[in-house]
Parts: structure tokens; C-alpha cells; sequence
């Protein structure tokens, strides 16, 4: 018990000790304890400024926003470094004046603001709104300003949509941009500078380039309205004030004299373009070699994730010598697994473009320059922002851009420009950047590039495209028209021969093989082609994955409406159930359910009755076959269904159209030489190589026979002579 109370009267004794020492030491002893750094941390609202900006000083911009009236001055022009960086100053950390002054550096302490470019007023001809935030001096995000691109699915009773962002989906609110924040979500065109980064840590171990507040120097006005901004420039300078570091943003808009033209914002790429520059100053007075690493495009938005077939993808187009472009991808899901496996490539190549896409839309960077003289970029690599490891294609994923080593001489400067393409997937707003090769329409691009041609033909003239995907099926089904009139008359003719092929399956009941031969024969007296049936089936193979193709990658169809449809390039919804069914998921599609019911109508319609148990099994097995076509088909786009029912309804209309038509008078001659012909054709030739396989297999058994009965009389033997 005396030892339990020596023990806690030690403790007691030592913690008042401390108590003691840390409350009055610093006052009786200041020599021993030195000053803590000043770490400047603005933390506040951000109220918006008149000018675009907004800062978190009651309103107020920061000091150093240049006044951009009459006098406004251009963003990217040089600004002289000042005699004393903005990030440091001279402090004597004793009382005593005659002592030398010892520079203390203290981080950056400029107010957390953001900058908005652009405008969503169309008649303002941005394409795109801009917000940029002074943490990190990056693109918090970019909203899509036309109608045409809202958010997609359920948004609640929100009305209207919002608009969509391209990027900055990650961030679940503008609150999460803090500076000195490690944890905050990542930002496109975040930027490091491993010499600055070093010397920002040794002042707090949160501190780098992406989580300290930038200086914002200036913004430039629209040249048209003064209200709205255009670009900014943001500016920060190393602790040793040996390095000044810039980044410049320029936003495209549509030109005034063209924002007149019709659907211009769907041909005018330079619209979803923002400029980026990247200016490091040497204000020291030795060489720096430098390099930075840049952070690709972030917070893609995921749509219909229930029903998507692609999410995000890495997209790189790598320059050849030629001046061509070949392109490499990579899945989120191979990302992921790569990026725990420790084996992520890096590429090296001279890039055109580097980015992330989705279904519809993209966010690429495109240095500018002759990058096979000189890259900007000497690798990219793919990285993952964050991992959904229940489904490890919805993580997402973005890139990291880094320079090439460069020499920075005193008072030098490098500046490196690029472009970054925030917008829809259209070939008309891709193909002047040579990044078109993202829209991957599969293995018979060429006909889904002519449909969507069609499609956007028929819309041209004022038609829905609801309407239009009907008048596509039209024209497609009306050139198939003589295909299909020849497969109704082999339909015909095949339910004329059954009689006869019902006789000879009697006959030949216990032969398969002189069965097989037959028909085959019977089939050629009647200049018949079993095949040809299945000829319409090939020739809408290639239609219907094309057409497949193009809903899942045309952006035009996406938010475009046709009855109660909402979305053609989705699941039509009519109502979403009390409960969820696997594979299927719990909404009630309605589109799908008619295609099929259309499917086996016509099927029914057309297909004569069985007369056998192979027909029979056969008819079971097709039935079995649309329930699991239903199945395939739940979750596809709702303008394939329509593509689908026109088609059907189509072809059981001009079936039964084929059955009024008077047949075509038979020109013996003709058929004769036809069949003289067909006998060196494929079907003659087979039908040839059936009845030499049907004379081998006789043959085989006449010998059969023939060899066993000779055994049986060497066996049985002849009587012995007697002696």
C-alpha cells in the first residue's frame, strides 16, 4: 500500500512540475523557449465579389487583384517579382535591437477566394462556366451551359435540371476546399513543384502547392461584358523567394458574330476550350532546374450506372512520326487492379492528348507545340483518385502529367501552354483536336457513323428523333424489301413441300443418312435454298450492333425525350417498383417487354408447324430463346427497342402484304439454266458432297457386310476328304 501511494504521489509531483515550468517558464525564462512559426491558416465564407471573385475577408478581394476597368491588364502579361517575396518577412525574435535581424519565412497568407468564368447566360456564347478556387490555383469545376446537357436520372423535384459538370464530381460540396487540407478530394491541373513543395513541408507538414492559398493577381473582363471574366492569373512564390510560380486561365467562348448560327455550340470546338499556362520564374540569381507534376482531369460524373455499359476510361493519344494518332485505353477496373498489384505502365511517348473520359463526355489536356521535337510531358501515368471496391469500374480514375527536366536561367523564365477540352463527345467537336478516335463505335464503326448521319439528317428537317429512329428502321427495312420478298417465297415454298418431306422421312425413317440425301435432292428439283432464310437474319446482324453502338455513344440522343420515354439513350423507367429483381433491377421497363412479345408473334405468324420431334424441340428451344433475348434486352437504350418494334411490326406488315402479291410467272428456261448453274454453286456442291459422303457410307457398309459373311463361311469351313 506505501509503494501504491509513493507512486501516485510521484506522478502527481511530476505533472504539477510541468504545469508549473510550461505556464511560467516562458515568462521567467523567455531565452529558453523560441517563438513558434507563424502559420497563416484564412479560413471563412466566400461571399461573391462584384467582379466574379469571391474571398473569405466580409466581401472584400484580395490584396494584389489588379482593377480591371478600363485599365485591365491582360492576363499572362509579366509581372515584376517584388524587392521582398510576399511570403516572407524580417522579424527579431529576441527584445534585444542590436542584435542582427534572423529572416523567419512564413507560408503564404492569401484569403481563400474563387473566380468564376464564363457565363451561363447563352447569349454570353460560353459554352462553359469556369470555377476556379485560389487553393491550389485550380479548376474546382466546369458546368456545361447548354439545356441540352442537365444532369441525367433522378434529381429529386428540382426544376429545372441543373446543369452538368464535366469535372469536379468528386468534391461533395465547395466547403471541402480548404487550404492546409491533406484530405481535400484532388482538382484538376493541381500542381507540384518538388523544390517548393520540400520547403512549403518544412513549414507545416500539410502544406504543398495543392493545399495553400495562390495569390489571385488579376482577372481579365469579357471583352463584351464587362460583368463576366474571362480569365485569371494566379501567382505564388517559393519560401526562399527564389522562384515565382504562375498559372494563367484563358476561357473560349463563340465568337459574337456567329452565335447567330444555328446548333453553333455543337460545331465550335474552341468553345469548351480553356487555355492553361504554366510560368516559372527564376528571381534568384543562380540557374534551377525544375520539373512539376500536373494533375489530369478529376470528378468525371457517372451516369445510369445501374445500365451502363462504359464508365470511366484513361484515354491517350500518342503521336507517331507520320503526324497520325494512335490511341491507348485503359478501364478503371484494370487500373484498379494494376495500381494494388504495384504494376501501373508509364507511358513516355509524345502525346497529342491525355485524359479521362465517360459515355458521353470527356475532360482531355492537349499540350500545345511540336511535341515530337520537344516534348512537354515526358510521362504520363494513370492513377486512381478513389476505389469503389465493391464495384471497381465506378472508382475514379484520373492521370499525372510530368515535365521534362528544364533549366530555368537567373531572372529567366519557362512558360508551358496547353488546352483542355471539357465538353460532349461529338466528332464535330473533337476532330480539330484529333482526339475523334475516343468515340469508339466497335467493330462496324462505319455503319454506325452512317446512321448517325441519318439520324442527324432526319432531325434536321424538324423531326424527332424518336421519329427519326422509326424512319431510319423504314429506310433500312424498305432496302432489305427484295431479301425479304425472296424469303417469303422460300417460306412459301417450304410449307409446299412438307407433304413431300413428311413421305420421305416415312420412307427413309430408319436411314438418317439416305434421309439427309433426299431432301437435299428434293430441295434441288425444286430449286430450293434452305439457307436463304437466314440471310435477313445476318444482314441486321451488323444494323443492330452498330445501331446499339451509336445509342451508347451519340450524345445527342442523351436526354432526348419520345412519349413517356425520358432519355433515349437509357432504359425507358416507366415506374420504378416497390422491389428490386436480380439482373433486372427495380425499374419496370416497358419497351423491352413489347419487343419481345412483337418477336414471338412473328415467330408464330411465320413459322409452320411442326411435323416432327426435332421441329417440335427446336420451336421449344426458340421460345426459351425469346425469354432469354428478354432478358438481354431489359436494360438496353430505349430508342434500340424502338428501333426494334418498328422493325417488327414492319416485317409482319409487309408479310402479310407478300401473301397478297401475285407470285412471278416461272420462266422454265431460265430456271433450267439456273439450275445448271446452281449445280456448280455452293448448295450444288454440297448437295454433291452429301450424296458422295451418303455412296461412301453405303459402300463402307456394303463391305462391312460382305467381309462378315466371308468370315462366317472361312469359319464354318468345307467338309474334309477322306483318305
Amino acid at each position: 500500500m506505501d509503494q501504491q501511494r509513493r507512486l501516485l504521489l510521484f506522478g502527481f509531483s511530476a505533472f504539477l512540475t510541468l504545469f508549473v515550468w510550461a505556464t511560467l517558464g516562458p515568462k521567467l525564462f523567455p531565452g529558453m523557449f523560441p517563438q513558434p512559426r507563424d502559420v497563416a491558416v484564412v479560413d471563412g465564407g466566400n461571399d461573391a465579389a462584384a467582379d466574379g471573385t469571391s474571398t473569405d475577408d466580409e466581401g472584400a478581394t484580395a490584396a494584389g487583384v489588379a482593377d480591371s476597368g478600363e485599365g485591365s491588364g491582360k492576363v499572362g502579361d509579366a509581372v515584376e517579382p517584388p524587392e521582398v517575396p510576399p511570403t516572407s518577412e524580417k522579424q527579431d525574435p529576441t527584445a534585444d535591437g542590436n542584435k542582427p535581424e534572423i529572416p523567419v519565412v512564413n507560408l503564404p497568407a492569401f484569403p481563400t477566394q474563387t473566380v468564376m468564368l464564363g457565363s451561363m447566360d447563352l447569349s454570353s456564347g460560353y459554352a462553359l462556366q469556369i470555377q476556379l478556387t485560389s487553393v491550389g490555383a485550380s479548376v474546382q469545376s466546369a458546368t456545361l451551359t447548354d439545356p441540352r446537357y442537365p444532369v441525367a436520372g433522378d434529381v429529386g423535384d428540382v426544376t429545372p435540371r441543373p446543369q452538368l459538370r464535366v469535372v469536379g464530381n468528386n468534391l461533395l460540396s465547395d466547403e471541402s476546399i480548404r487550404p492546409l487540407t491533406k484530405s481535400r478530394g484532388k482538382l484538376t491541373v493541381d500542381l507540384d513543384v518538388v523544390s517548393i513543395d520540400k520547403l512549403l513541408a518544412e513549414l507545416d507538414v500539410r502544406a504543398s502547392l495543392r493545399t495553400v492559398n495562390w495569390e489571385l493577381l488579376e482577372t481579365e473582363k469579357d471583352a463584351n461584358d464587362s460583368r463576366v471574366l474571362s480569365g485569371a492569373t494566379f501567382r505564388i512564390v517559393s519560401p526562399d523567394g527564389s522562384l515565382e510560380v504562375r498559372k494563367i486561365f484563358q476561357l473560349q467562348r463563340v465568337p459574337a458574330d456567329r452565335l447567330a448560327e444555328a446548333d453553333i455550340r455543337q460545331i465550335f470546338a474552341p468553345a469548351y476550350q480553356l487555355d492553361v499556362a504554366i510560368q516559372l520564374r527564376n528571381i534568384g540569381k543562380k540557374t534551377v532546374v525544375a520539373e512539376y507534376l500536373l494533375q489530369g482531369p478529376v470528378g468525371l460524373p457517372l451516369e445510369d450506372v445501374e445500365n451502363a455499359r462504359k464508365f470511366r476510361d484513361v484515354k491517350v493519344g500518342f503521336l507517331n512520326d507520320s503526324g497520325s494518332v494512335s490511341a491507348e485505353l485503359m478501364t478503371s477496373s484494370a487500373l484498379v487492379k494494376d495500381a494494388k498489384k504495384g504494376t501501373v505502365e508509364e507511358w513516355t511517348r509524345p502525346v497529342r492528348y491525355a485524359g479521362v473520359d465517360v459515355q458521353f463526355f470527356a475532360a482531355l489536356i492537349l499540350p500545345t507545340g511540336d511535341q515530337l521535337a520537344r516534348q512537354t510531358f515526358s510521362t504520363v501515368t494513370p492513377t486512381v483518385i478513389t476505389t469503389d471496391e465493391k464495384n471497381t469500374e465506378r472508382s475514379d480514375i484520373s492521370l499525372e502529367l510530368k515535365s521534362a527536366e528544364f533549366e530555368i536561367p537567373a531572372d529567366g523564365l519557362v512558360q508551358h501552354e496547353f488546352q483542355m477540352f471539357l465538353g460532349p463527345k461529338s466528332q464535330d467537336l473533337l476532330f480539330p483536336y484529333k482526339a475523334d478516335s475516343i468515340i469508339d463505335y466497335g467493330w462496324f464503326g462505319s455503319i454506325s457513323h452512317v446512321m448517325v448521319y441519318l439520324l442527324k439528317t432526319f432531325h434536321g428537317w424538324g423531326v424527332h428523333y424518336g421519329i427519326a429512329i422509326v424512319m431510319l428502321t423504314v429506310l433500312v427495312r424498305g432496302m432489305m424489301f427484295p431479301v425479304s420478298r425472296k424469303q417469303a417465297a422460300s417460306s412459301k415454298k417450304m410449307k409446299d413441300l412438307q407433304p413431300q418431306l413428311t413421305a420421305l422421312r416415312e420412307k427413309h425413317k430408319d436411314d438418317k443418312q439416305k434421309l439427309a440425301q433426299a431432301q437435299m435432292e428434293l430441295y434441288r428439283e425444286a430449286n430450293f435454298n434452305p439457307f436463304a432464310g437466314c440471310l435477313p437474319v445476318f444482314l441486321q446482324l451488323p444494323i443492330f450492333i452498330s445501331l446499339y453502338q451509336a445509342l451508347n455513344n451519340w450524345v445527342d440522343l442523351r436526354m432526348a425525350s419520345f412519349m413517356w420515354v425520358e432519355n433515349l439513350a437509357a432504359p425507358d423507367a416507366l415506374f420504378e417498383m416497390p422491389f428490386s429483381l436480380p439482373f433486372l433491377g427495380s425499374d419496370f421497363n416497358l419497351l423491352p417487354m413489347i419487343t419481345i412479345v412483337l418477336f414471338y408473334a412473328q415467330q408464330k405468324m411465320f413459322m409452320p408447324p411442326p411435323t416432327t420431334d426435332e421441329m417440335a424441340m427446336q420451336q421449344k428451344m426458340m421460345n426459351f430463346m425469346m425469354i432469354f433475348m428478354g432478358f438481354l434486352f431489359y436494360r438496353v437504350p430505349a430508342g434500340l427497342c424502338v428501333y426494334f418494334i418498328a422493325s417488327s411490326a414492319w416485317g409482319m406488315s409487309e408479310r402479310k402484304l407478300l401473301e397478297f402479291l401475285p407470285e412471278k410467272a416461272v420462266d422454265e428456261e431460265k430456271l433450267r439454266r439456273k439450275k445448271e448453274k446452281r449445280g456448280d454453286g455452293f448448295f450444288g456442291k454440297f448437295v454433291q458432297q452429301m450424296q458422295a459422303a451418303a455412296e461412301m457410307q453405303e459402300q463402307i457398309k456394303k463391305n462391312q457386310r460382305e467381309g462378315n459373311g466371308n468370315d462366317s463361311q472361312a469359319k464354318s469351313g468345307s467338309p474334309k476328304r477322306r483318305k
